[in-house]
């Protein structure tokens, strides 16, 4: 198994535990409030409705966010892996922290921040039930092209370098890559259509909720990033002081 994969494991699945640890310090009592507003509103709207007591604990709710943020910042490390993998074609001279930033920068890009500015998030249980499963559509379309285009982003850049020699040229092309993007992006923008349901929460308590949420993504990404450029230093220092000439990414003998 490759290092970066082993590496990019551990370091999403301590990532998504200490963002977990965030959310529920700082992003839980934020929920709460909006789930204790959206039962306000309904107690208004239908007075004699019979009390009903919440489905999961508080404290269920705090170990299920640490253990799902947990899962997820895994599953993000393998695609951090992939991403790291990919970018290593492109420039295979860059050190290890230039390319887990990279790879980290994009990865918030395409999975967080660019669906983030198409679909806002908003509190759980906030929206018609009716539309869930239409919202959901959107939003996962969304991400699944926001990632297919960084990708072939990545592996248009690494034929670029592939097939062309002359820096001019290598420029130009570069950023014909980047205009092709920039179209692709703006195109899956304005074709996807908006959340059709009205949010019925405060403006304030709205707001909080997605900076919260959104500086949880960030952190994943950033700690994954130390993570992974740690992990990979580590390896490589373990190998010098054994004599050993592996490459501190796959494994594998390095070449000489």
């Amino acid at each position: 198994m490759p290092r970066i994969l082993i590496v990019g494991l551990l370091a999403g699945l301590f990532a998504g535990l200490l963002v977990g640890g965030f959310h529920n310090l700082f992003t839980i009592p934020v929920i709460e409030r909006a789930i204790d507003f959206e039962e306000a509103q309904s107690a208004a709207l239908n007075p004699n409705a019979p009390d009903e007591d919440p489905l999961v604990s508080l404290g269920t709710q705090r170990w299920g966010m640490a253990v799902g943020t947990g899962i997820y910042g895994a599953v993000l490390g393998i695609v951090f892996a992939a991403g790291f993998t990919m970018l290593r074609r492109v420039v295979p001279d860059w050190k290890p922290l230039a390319m887990a930033v990279t790879v980290a920068a994009l990865g918030f890009w395409a999975l967080s921040l660019f669906p983030f500015i198409r679909y806002p998030l908003n509190p759980p249980g906030v929206g018609d039930p009716d539309t869930l499963t239409y919202r959901q559509g959107l939003q996962t379309l969304f991400l699944v092209l926001s990632v297919l285009g960084v990708g072939a982003l990545l592996f248009g850049l690494r034929a670029i370098n592939q097939r062309v020699r002359d820096a001019a040229a290598r420029f130009r092309m570069y950023a014909g890559a980047a205009l092709v993007y920039g179209v692709f992006a703006a195109v899956i923008f304005f074709a996807h259509p908006a959340n059709p349901d009205p949010v019925p929460v405060p403006i304030d308590l709205l707001e909080l909720f997605r900076t919260l949420t959104m500086v949880g993504q960030f952190l994943t990404w950033a700690l994954m990033a130390v993570g992974v450029t740690a992990g990979l230093y580590w390896y490589q220092r373990r190998d010098e002081k054994a004599g050993n000439r592996f490459d501190p990414v796959t494994g594998a003998p390095a070449r000489t």
